[in-house]
């Protein structure tokens, strides 16, 4: 766990383009130092906030779009639901996703917050054979909860980080 500074905090929201409201760590840098993956409260303004983790790397975020656009969500429901390893090990991701969220809100007398958020997982996904978006499973991989998905889709990326520290520009923005 990394804490955030003045500075990640500026380039966090020039990242991802807003102020993030519920932002409680940075979770990864990158070998630039530049922030990759944020950790959020699972509560914003008093209602649930279901993806705790987001990737906040742009060239990361590219590139997984590239690969939902090349249609891999599907191929990567098709390997879900043919094998049941692999399902079960996406499984036990939501469930670590879903009680890290719970014990984030040990504190909170917000009861009907608990409950919704007790019968999701990663990202409020409540049909865990349905993949939400590439980013979120990299998110919350890349912040602690490995799964299947997010490997299926790093493997195919290969090279995890830009070669030439893109994220500098928004230093001299901050």
């Amino acid at each position: 766990m990394v804490r955030i500074s003045n500075k990640d905090l500026r380039i966090v929201s020039a990242q991802i383009g807003k102020f993030p409201q519920n932002l409680l760590e940075i979770s990864l840098k990158c070998s630039f130092g530049f922030p990759m993956v944020i950790k959020s409260k699972p509560i914003l303004n008093g209602k649930p906030f279901p993806t705790i983790y987001w990737l906040t790397c742009p060239y990361l975020r590219y590139r997984i779009s590239q690969l939902e656009a090349e249609g891999k969500i599907p191929e990567y429901e098709k390997v879900l639901s043919s094998s049941s390893k692999i399902y079960d090990r996406q499984l036990k991701a939501h469930i670590m996703a879903r009680e890290e969220a719970l014990k984030m809100l040990k504190k909170s007398n917000l009861k009907w917050v608990k409950e919704r958020i007790k019968n999701a997982g990663m990202g409020g996904i409540v049909d865990f054979s349905h993949i939400k978006c590439l980013h979120l499973h990299v998110a919350y991989h890349l912040g602690g909860i490995k799964n299947p998905v997010a490997e299926m889709a790093l493997n195919e990326i290969v090279t995890l980080e830009c070669s030439n520290a893109m994220c500098k520009k928004y230093e001299e923005v901050s």
